[in-house]
């Protein structure tokens, strides 16, 4: 079993003592017991010494086991000694080719005593081995080996199980496994217990001889796994090798890249040396699998290619962030989590979130007590926030102690996504369990939305945060808020997507209301028209269209508001011509557009609690003109309740004087300009 340092199950141990037998038969010597006991170690690395994390309550120390309490170390698993100077182990419990938050690795006597390990001499990811040397240990004694033994004999796996101390437990070995890719060895599988810790550990004979490396444990029958020892003894001296089946792909598409990435390094270096240059070369190389997924299916991601084509000439509200993902039907769509949860954090504040794929996606609605500028600027106040309504919790002495704060990110910076959106990256480390999380917070009126991973630490910044870069591009939300939200919003200019450089949102409480664009769209309306108060609301639509051979991310739907209480607002909706090759479905609704038919006739109509009221802007522009326009706009009036033609008739009129649309026909002035 792959043995992860930071998992609930992880025990500190103190003093290794002799092996304790643990099978109903035994036949190993008592000298050989004692040669196993000296021979082999634990492996164990030191506890933090800082932890960011806030709780909410201390942790129960006194719960924990004495030993536990006072040791120093965690210890993750086993390694033993097949020379004066050489010693193995499982590569995964090195845990080499990761980052990580420990960055020096030991190994720990059964007297206590603690070596730092120093020198790599063989590796192999593939066999899951390393060969090492210790700083200031030259001699030890060793444990022979038997590069041919035989089947259905007694064996013994030897490791520090469960992190209580070196066992020794019996079975047979019972079969050997083809290596899975190309059949290049064969696995030993053997039925003596294995437990988490016991990786790296030695699998033995009958005499005590080291036959295998214990790596891993049968997910579903006591039929556990080891590397043969011949493996090793074989192995190049002075040679890393790196054979790694990279498989690459994306929560939102069905396109998959897979090569093997085979390399081999130069050895001896130190721990640290050879894990930098590893985690360089598998870097390079995963970097260099995204780009070749992304380039060879360039034609069918979106925007591109006819799977896109129905979003792409769709207009939609997002109000919870949605994931542009490719359909079993082969379109790309917009996709949100099955189940979604609210917590209220006081003060108007909530959070709404959800899990889709590998990441918690959240919007947050920040307390009115907090300063929009400090949710953006402090990484601390952000993830307090979500605490409050996502429960994060840590494993300690049988409990699970809640989590109240994981302070300040440790990494902060922006990533610009393809469409001038500016994403706060912050992560923060989890140091007990050599994890991190991060966050992609999107700022939007009000807050902002978020991508959030947990994971391995360097899993994390290495595997997860790549993958969010590219996620980025495909996140839909609707821009939504009170004035008074948008208000703010619009100050904190920083972290604005470049959109807005683009576009004028202006307004003066019980006075007026401006929007313009510089190249589709000028409105204004007055407060004796609809109200215009710091809890008058303004949604807008911001999607994906085709303007000038190149898909852009701009306004489709604007939706001033008079209260965020009630339904009444104005409607103005941008649509385009579709293509030739679409549906009925969206053809007809053009049609109606173009000919006025209902609901574009400006005759009233109720649904839903409210009156509404619409029409196509066609100011200035002749039938002829009409009928081959590329772009359209619809403008419509909603009042909350049943009311009447002739009342809402002359507000739409009024609305429609100040109204001027700049493409799609040929300009029309206004009393704007």
């Amino acid at each position: 079993m792959k043995w992860l340092m930071g998992l609930a199950v992880i025990v500190m141990t103190g003093l290794m003592v002799s092996p304790r037998y643990c099978g109903a038969e035994v036949a190993l010597e008592k000298g050989v017991i004692d040669m196993v006991g000296q021979a082999t170690y634990e492996v164990v690395v030191p506890k933090p010494t800082k932890d960011s994390l806030s709780y909410e309550k201390p942790l129960p120390i006194d719960l924990l086991p004495y030993a536990e309490r006072k040791d120093k170390y965690y210890s993750i698993g086993t390694a033993f000694a097949i020379a004066p100077d050489r010693f193995v182990s499982a590569n995964h419990v090195l845990n080499l080719g990761n980052k990580s938050q420990y960055p020096d690795y030991f190994l720990r006597d059964r007297e206590g005593k603690v070596y730092l390990i120093d020198q790599i001499v063989k590796y192999s990811d593939r066999r899951d081995f390393v060969v090492f040397t210790l700083k200031d240990r030259k001699e030890s004694p060793f444990l022979a080996t038997n590069t041919r033994p035989a089947l259905n004999e007694t064996v013994y796996a030897v490791g520090n199980a469960l992190g209580e101390g070196v066992v020794i437990r019996d079975g047979l070995y019972t079969s050997d496994t083809l290596e899975e890719e190309e059949g290049e060895w064969k696995w030993l599988r053997f039925s003596a217990a294995a437990s988490p810790g016991n990786s790296g550990g030695p699998l033995l004979d009958r005499q005590g001889r080291v036959i295998g490396i214990v790596l891993r444990k049968s997910s579903n029958e006591n039929l556990n796994v080891a590397l043969p020892i011949a493996e090793v003894l074989n192995a190049p001296e002075n040679r890393a090798s790196i054979h790694k089946k990279m498989k690459y792909m994306l929560d939102n598409m069905d396109m998959t890249k897979i090569e093997t990435l085979k390399e081999s390094l130069s050895l001896p270096k130190s721990y640290q040396e050879l894990n930098r240059e590893l985690v360089e070369t598998v870097n390079r190389f995963a970097d260099k699998l995204l780009a070749g997924l992304l380039a060879e299916n360039r034609e069918n991601i979106f925007p591109n290619g006819k799977g896109s084509t129905i979003l792409l000439n769709r207009n939609f509200t997002a109000f919870f962030p949605n994931m542009i993902a490719k359909g079993e039907d082969g379109n790309w769509d917009l996709y949100s989590p099955k189940e979604e949860r609210r917590s209220e954090l006081g003060n108007n504040g909530h959070l709404v979130y959800g899990t889709m794929g590998n990441s918690l996606y959240l919007i947050l609605k920040k307390p009115d007590n907090i300063p929009l500028d400090k949710l953006y600027t402090d990484s601390k106040t952000f993830m307090d926030l979500v605490l409050k309504g996502v429960t994060l919790s840590r494993p300690f002495g049988g409990e699970n102690i809640k989590v109240t704060s994981l302070g300040k990110a440790d990494t902060e910076y922006m990533h610009g996504d393809s469409y001038g959106r500016k994403w706060l990256v912050w992560s923060w480390p989890l140091e007990y369990s050599d994890e991190k999380i991060v966050a992609f917070f999107l700022p939007v009126p009000g807050g902002g939305v978020a991508m959030l991973r947990r994971g391995q630490t360097g899993r994390l910044e290495d595997g997860h945060v790549p993958d969010l870069k590219v996620l980025a591009d495909f996140l839909q939300i609707s821009y939504y808020g009170s004035l008074k939200q948008w208000k703010e919003f619009l100050a904190a200019r920083a972290f604005l997507p470049e959109l807005f450089s683009r576009i004028d949102i202006a307004f003066e409480y019980n006075n007026n209301f401006r929007y313009k664009s510089e190249d589709r769209v000028a409105f204004s309306y007055n407060a004796d028209l609809m109200h215009i108060t710091e809890k008058s609301d303004l949604k807008l639509n911001i999607g994906y269209f085709k303007d000038g051979g190149k898909t852009v991310w701009d306004v489709t739907d604007i939706v001033p508001g008079d209260d965020k209480s009630n339904s009444t607002c104005f409607v103005l909706d941008r649509n385009q011509r579709p293509p030739d090759d679409m549906s009925d479905n969206f053809r007809s609704d053009w049609e109606n557009l173009v000919n006025r038919r209902m609901p574009y006739d400006k005759v009233s109509f109720f649904k839903d609690k409210t009156t509404a009221i619409m029409t196509v802007f066609t100011k200035g522009v002749s039938a002829t003109e009409l009928d081959r326009a590329p772009v359209l706009y619809n403008v419509g009036f909603v009042k909350t309740g049943s009311i009447e033609q002739k009342e809402m008739a002359p507000i739409l009129d009024k609305f429609m004087e100040n109204l001027a649309i700049y493409e799609g026909t040929p300009r029309v002035e206004s009393k704007l300009q």
